[in-house]
């Protein structure tokens, strides 16, 4: 659970951005002079009441209001004081200077009034919590409390004419009343350019830096082995802490809407300006980590100093004392992190689609479509977008990419949240047009609902003997309601008594399932439903079976065991377990891992049967080794109907209304 309280303005730098008065202190005053004393919880109608004014609809009053609601929920887990306020943080108040203040340690302090406004927010947010027994929790991770800036300024903003970067969040961040440094991570993970792709196809074998920072002729190597593809995860890992905003940097990022594409291909693309078009790209210099904004290990593990230039011929180096952030002091969180699902969206996640919107853009080097010359749409990829989220999720959860210290772990994943799952309904939204005026958005859009590539069941083993079984595919599309219910078999005898006596005819039971796609794609490359109606044709009808994983839970099993060696038995039954219930599996999906005494055994030390499923060794285990296997279990199954309702409810997008299957015997 994560309550954003923010109104979610992406406020661009206003007139007072760049101003220095006293005219700064007051606009963030005005977001509110709510007190937490003026808020009183009803726990029996579930409201709370405000005692001050009834004109009062400011910020501060809302937080207020929101984190009293947490109360009477009974605590929430991260309570997030707004997000993305970019244009509020970097106001500076009349007593900023580069150098800034120092505070009683002797830490450096700017005069950044909505910054400290923040802070103290944070604090009375949390005195409502702890007033009310919900103490923060750092071991379970509960009734925290954190603020989310953009991508473009969590660690630190570079204000113009200045010549430099201040970290004007650290004081924040260091607050003993925020818990996690919180921020919308939608950093760049590929520069991919139409035609040959650029710099980063040229550079894919060359060898990667492995010293920060990296000099010029090395800070584009990627050291990655095959052919160069956009469509590679190892490729979005390395962006993830490397290339842009990690080794080396555009000194823009401007977006010169929808053109030519000056790469000569003829397509219509979003064309990036000034070095970022030639690919000019610029270096890091010694100690300017902080410039990086991909720099997560670093700022994490280190302490901060504010990068600027004093015209003393030094250049951008750190200056003055260090920032309240201490090393380690807290683990990090993106808060938000997601791609829209448009052509190279990895090379710029942070912008969007929508035509009524003077922010709507596509990323760098996107491709357009249009079919009749005139009306543009951007080039759809749901599966770059999805294969992005998919790394991102892949490479924060290996452990070995994440340290630990008494704080936590540098990235805590508990929190990390993929942009976005509506809560509207999917196929509801985005069909209904008449009742949310952003359907049309929905294509290009963040939206993950509804979205995503086609999944494949992996090749199924061979059974004994001629032939081979199709697997039943399964596709992103399908419904959460999936019938599955045992039948078993048992024959009756009345008594003359009155008593009756039951007898099992099997030993375990069929199955009858009933499932249903609420979304099957015919366009766009996936062809989902011709991949449905091309398995219908193959097996309908036929005496042979096909192959059917069981539901999540009851077909995927780790370190099961599978025997005890004797010395000379080679041949293993493999079952499956089912609470108490000890059942022979049928058949497999995919290669099962064999583990002998622990250590997993190569592909020809065993070979694999089914009709039931079997685990036959070349040599028999030595007496008393303990064998376990990892497999993905599968069923006999058929159709229980010659007939299923599809259904066409959008242009390309299909329904698969009830279909039924029942498993069989081999």
């Amino acid at each position: 659970q994560s309550t954003d309280c923010s109104d979610r303005p992406r406020q661009q730098a206003n007139a007072l951005t760049n101003s220095q008065s006293s005219s700064a202190h007051a606009e963030p005053d005005s977001r509110g002079s709510a007190s937490t004393s003026q808020f009183t919880r009803d726990t029996t109608n579930l409201t709370i009441d405000y005692s001050g004014s009834l004109t009062d609809y400011t910020y501060r009053r809302m937080i207020l209001h929101y984190a009293n609601l947490c109360v009477i929920a009974g605590g929430v887990d991260l309570f997030v004081l707004g997000s993305e306020l970019r244009g509020l943080e970097i106001i500076r108040g009349p007593a900023w200077t580069p150098a800034g203040g120092t505070d009683a340690y002797g830490h450096a302090t700017w005069d950044y009034p909505f910054v400290a406004g923040l802070t103290q927010l944070a604090s009375d947010v949390r005195s409502v919590f702890d007033g009310a027994g919900l103490t923060k929790n750092l071991t379970a991770w509960k009734n925290l409390i954190a603020y989310s800036p953009d991508w473009s300024s969590w660690n630190g903003w570079q204000h113009p004419g200045e010549n430099g970067q201040w970290p004007h969040l650290d004081s924040l961040f260091a607050s003993p009343n925020i818990d996690v440094v919180s921020f919308d991570n939608y950093l760049p993970l590929s520069d991919w350019t139409t035609g040959t792709g650029g710099l980063d196809c040229a550079n894919w074998t060359a060898a990667k830096a492995t010293t920060w920072p990296p000099s010029a002729s090395s800070m584009s190597g990627l050291g990655l082995s095959g052919s160069p593809t956009l469509y590679s995860e190892a490729y979005l890992s390395g962006n993830i802490e490397g290339g842009e905003q990690f080794n080396w940097f555009y000194n823009d990022s401007t977006n010169g809407g929808r053109g030519l594409d000056p790469n000569l291909s003829g397509l219509m693309v979003s064309l990036p300006e000034g070095d970022r078009l030639t690919q000019s790209r610029n270096a890091f210099s010694a100690e300017q980590q902080l410039l990086g904004r991909k720099q997560f290990r670093w700022w994490w593990g280190d302490t901060h100093q504010a990068v600027y230039d004093t015209g003393d011929g030094q250049g951008w180096i750190p200056r003055g004392p260090t920032t309240q952030w201490t090393a380690q002091m807290k683990p990090i969180v993106f808060a938000e992190y997601g791609f829209a699902t448009v052509d190279r969206c990895t090379n710029q996640p942070n912008v969007f689609f929508d035509p009524k919107s003077t922010e709507s853009e596509t990323p760098f080097w996107s491709i357009w479509n249009s079919s009749d010359g005139e009306t543009w749409t951007p080039q759809r990829d749901d599966f770059l977008s999805n294969l992005a989220l998919q790394t991102i999720h892949d490479y924060w959860s290996n452990a070995a990419n994440v340290p630990n210290a008494a704080s936590g772990p540098m990235i805590l994943t508990l929190f990390c949240c993929a942009w976005n799952w509506d809560a509207r309904p999917f196929p509801t939204f985005p069909l209904d047009s008449s009742v949310w005026g952003d359907t049309d958005n929905w294509p290009a859009g963040n939206w993950i609902g509804g979205k995503g590539p086609y999944v494949a069941i992996p090749t199924p083993a061979s059974p004994p003997g001629p032939g081979s079984y199709a697997a039943f595919p399964a596709f992103m599309g399908q419904g959460w309601s999936v019938h599955y219910k045992p039948r078993f078999l048992t024959r009756t005898a009345a008594k003359v008594s009155g008593r009756e006596t039951r007898t099992a005819q099997i030993a375990s039971p069929l199955w009858d399932i009933e499932l249903k796609f609420d979304v099957l794609r015919s366009d766009s490359g996936f062809n989902e439903l011709q991949q449905l109606l091309a398995f219908i044709d193959e097996v309908a009808g036929e005496e042979t079976p096909f192959l059917f994983a069981p539901p999540r839970g009851l077909g995927a099993y780790s370190g099961a065991p599978l025997g005890v060696g004797d010395g000379s038995t080679r041949t293993f039954v493999l079952t499956r377990t089912l609470g108490g219930f000890i059942e022979p599996v049928q058949a497999l999906l995919g290669a099962p891992i064999v583990y002998v005494d622990g250590v997993a055994q190569s592909a020809n030390a065993f070979s694999v049967s089914i009709l039931p499923a079997t685990i036959a060794f070349a040599s028999a285990p030595a007496a008393g080794a303990i064998l376990t296997i990892d497999f993905s279990a599968a069923h006999l199954a058929r159709f229980s109907d010659d007939t299923e309702d599809l259904e066409e409810f959008m242009s390309g997008l299909w329904a698969a209304g009830s279909i039924r299957i029942e498993t069989v015997r081999s």
